[in-house]
């Protein structure tokens, strides 16, 4: 009873689909390696590290056992949750390169075509994410009115919550773009009509709302409540929040059959975009976007530059596991016409 306490213990450093299909197999597996040897601490050490390797295929992040319906909706919703966190980071950087170029008189053409692809990633990332979770949302509706609603429970009250706390957080966007408006407080008035100038004037109420959300410990600022300080500071774990629950409800809901198809096409527009979005942003760097003045202004050089390195390797691992979920569907796709093949001859 010992050695099955203990190996059952050991085995909750695999996911649940991995539990479910060799749980009974590992667990006997290891009374026998208990009885032989007792105490092993590398054989542990190895236990611990091919269960987090497992969990992090569970993610659809590596290769692994799942089915290819699972793979594709746990490499959908790991990517939804990476790229929503990296988000916050692209709108900030995306809203202080739009600024610098437009307080400017004289615009090089690399700068102008940087700060237009900067501007053209960054609003069909926000797209794509909002596609993805209308798509979960009318799926969940769906499953609700199906009544099959008890897996999604826990999740959804969660995905709404922190998506309310995330609409109460940026609730002062309207209140900004309302001031160029109506030019109050100094700011000049504008016409939604010019393209140009309400890009400049949605980049700097952005600008505005972000560079709170970015900075690692908002500091005490006169007129601001202290609970709007903490608001801003909780807002990076409710975006965290939203990713995982919304992750969960993918791998939960009821999906029409042409979403499963397009996974891999998703999950690698995601990687391509960012990818496109941080080239743009470097190229902007380099002819001269930031003018000789610091580019990162409240985060610090530091933060900055690790930020940018955040966004790469999420980038990278996006990319490459939309890459990969596209071999396996087109191998799977060419074993498929193989088999009906041989079964028609």
């Amino acid at each position: 009873m010992d050695y099955k306490r203990r190996a059952t213990r050991l085995l909750r450093w695999y996911p649940t689909a991995w539990n479910e299909r060799y749980g009974d197999e590992f667990v006997d597996h290891l009374e026998q390696e208990f009885a032989e040897r007792p105490v092993d601490l590398k054989r542990t050490l190895n236990i611990a590290c091919r269960g987090l390797v497992a969990r992090v295929g569970d993610f659809g992040l590596t290769s692994s056992d799942l089915k290819s319906e699972g793979e594709s909706r746990a490499t959908i919703g790991t990517s939804f949750t990476l790229v929503a966190i990296a988000s916050v980071l692209t709108l900030n950087f995306w809203s202080l390169a739009v600024g610098r170029w437009s307080s400017r008189r004289y615009h090089p053409l690399p700068d102008t075509i940087a700060t237009g692809i900067l501007t053209v990633t960054a609003g069909l990332l926000l797209l794509m994410l909002l596609a993805i979770v209308l798509a979960v949302a009318v799926s969940a509706a769906r499953q609700v009115r199906r009544k099959r609603a008890r897996p999604l429970a826990g999740p959804s009250l969660l995905a709404a919550g922190s998506g309310a706390f995330i609409l109460y957080a940026a609730r002062w966007l309207p209140m900004e773009l309302v001031q160029y408006t109506h030019s109050p407080h100094g700011r000049p008035g504008i016409q939604w009509s010019h393209p140009g100038r309400a890009i400049a004037a949605l980049a700097q109420s952005t600008w505005d709302l972000t560079q709170t959300w970015v900075s690692l410990w908002t500091q005490r600022m006169y007129g601001v409540p202290t609970s709007q300080i903490i608001v801003n500071d909780l807002l990076p774990i409710a975006i965290l929040v939203l990713g995982i629950t919304i992750a969960v409800l993918l791998r939960r809901v009821e999906l029409p059959l042409i979403s499963e198809r397009a996974g891999a096409a998703v999950v690698a527009l995601l990687g391509v975009l960012l990818g496109a979005f941080l080239l743009a942003f470097f190229v902007w760097f380099t002819v001269g976007g930031p003018s000789g003045s610091t580019v990162f202004v409240t985060e610090g050089p530091s933060a900055g530059k690790a930020y940018l390195i955040f966004l790469v390797l999420v980038a990278v691992l996006v990319g490459r596991s939309g890459v990969r979920l596209a071999r396996r569907n087109h191998l799977l796709g060419r074993l498929s016409i193989s088999d009906s093949s041989g079964y028609v001859a």
